[in-house]
């Protein structure tokens, strides 16, 4: 068993303002400090200038929260990791129900999020940022955002489809320029109202990572949206939809994009017939349902221990979108408390995680 710590933050003012919050708290952590900086003279100037102009377009105000970063630590903008991260892996499991499918008839999402807690800042944060809509979720290399829920109800988490995409050893090539994930989930966040608003801005945008995205709104509408090497499709269901429910993991589920996809895990395929097969029982499901599927052990349930591997639970979620609230544990939901929050101001501070530490056998990884 070993122990992390969880940071709540609240980021609120104008872009610049934020930046020099983010950059406050991060001088007060040196070992996130270094993980968010390159070297001097590391970074292209013309990719630099390529990252921010689409940036300007597709994310505004963002590269005016980094300036405001990069000018409390003292580093030139070019600089932070984050630009070379996003221009261009981890597990996840996602699920989302219409008010037909669930016990309090409410719209609800789900997710578990797997990867290394030693390559995140393992932050959750209120961001009311002037001009856009407050929100809370969790920060991914301090200026992306990798799920939540904003003021008007549209909540949103993600997984990785296939292969991993980044500028990192061992990840593939993106298929086409474009976007990381934790832009995708922040601009949808601080712009979009709408799961259909949030469905145009994605097949809109470049985006270079494979990510599989679940979303979910107040008006009871719920879709998946999934990308590989820049071939985007998308679901949507409403309540006049004979369907009531949708499921992803880190596969490929839409015909039209599958001849891209170069494999397939058979974790994968494992955790989303888990998922399945709790919403194909002839009942409504539970907020208590979904966190027992999220704690419960793989290959029975989808919780994973192997964080050493890149694949350890650290985030488990259920979205109440009709209350506008997260239910969630940090760290394993075996041996954490569940907590809820909602849109506001969070009781900043640091808690504890614990993290049971396993190691996967040989045919976690079979490639199929």
């Amino acid at each position: 068993m070993e122990k992390t710590n969880v940071y709540l933050k609240n980021f609120t003012g104008t872009s610049y303002e934020v930046g020099t919050q983010i950059g406050n708290w991060i001088l007060s952590a040196p070992v996130l400090l270094q993980r968010a900086l390159l070297p001097p003279d590391t970074y292209p100037h013309d990719k630099f200038a390529q990252i921010t102009a689409l940036l300007d377009e597709y994310c505004p105000g963002i590269n005016e929260e980094i300036l405001g970063f990069s000018d409390t630590v003292g580093v030139h903008a070019e600089q932070i990791l984050f630009y070379a991260m996003t221009y261009l892996e981890r597990g996840c499991s996602l699920m989302a129900a219409l008010p037909s499918k669930t016990e309090n008839r409410h719209t609800m999402m789900a997710r578990n999020y797997d990867f290394h807690d030693e390559m995140e800042e393992m932050c959750f944060a209120y961001t009311d940022i002037k001009g856009k809509y407050r929100y809370i979720g969790s920060t991914l290399h301090l200026f992306g955002r990798g799920d939540g829920i904003n003021e008007h109800g549209l909540a949103v988490c993600q997984a990785g489809n296939g292969l991993p995409v980044g500028n990192f050893e061992g990840a593939q090539k993106a298929g086409v320029t474009g976007f990381q994930l934790w832009i995708v989930v922040r601009s949808i966040l601080e712009n979009c109202r709408t799961v259909e608003e949030a469905i145009r801005w994605t097949m809109d945008a470049p985006i270079g990572f494979n990510i599989n995205l679940m979303l979910a709104d107040s008006y009871d509408r719920i879709a998946l949206l999934q990308c590989i090497d820049g071939h985007k499709a998308y679901e949507i269901l409403d309540n006049s939809s004979e369907k009531t429910y949708l499921t992803s993991t880190n596969h490929t589920l839409f015909e039209e994009i599958k001849p891209y996809e170069k494999m397939v895990i058979e974790n994968s395929l494992i955790r989303n017939r888990n998922i399945e097969k709790l919403f194909e029982q002839d009942r409504r499901i539970s907020k208590e349902d979904m966190k027992h599927l999220l704690s419960a052990p793989y290959p029975e349930g989808l919780c994973c221990h192997y964080y050493k591997e890149f694949f350890g639970t650290l985030r488990s979620m259920v979205f109440d979108v009709t209350d506008k609230t997260i239910e969630m544990t940090f760290g394993s939901p075996q041996v954490n408390t569940w907590q809820t929050f909602s849109i506001g101001m969070l009781d900043a501070g640091e808690i504890p995680a614990l993290l049971p530490q396993e190691k996967a056998g040989p045919e976690f990884y079979n490639i199929l």
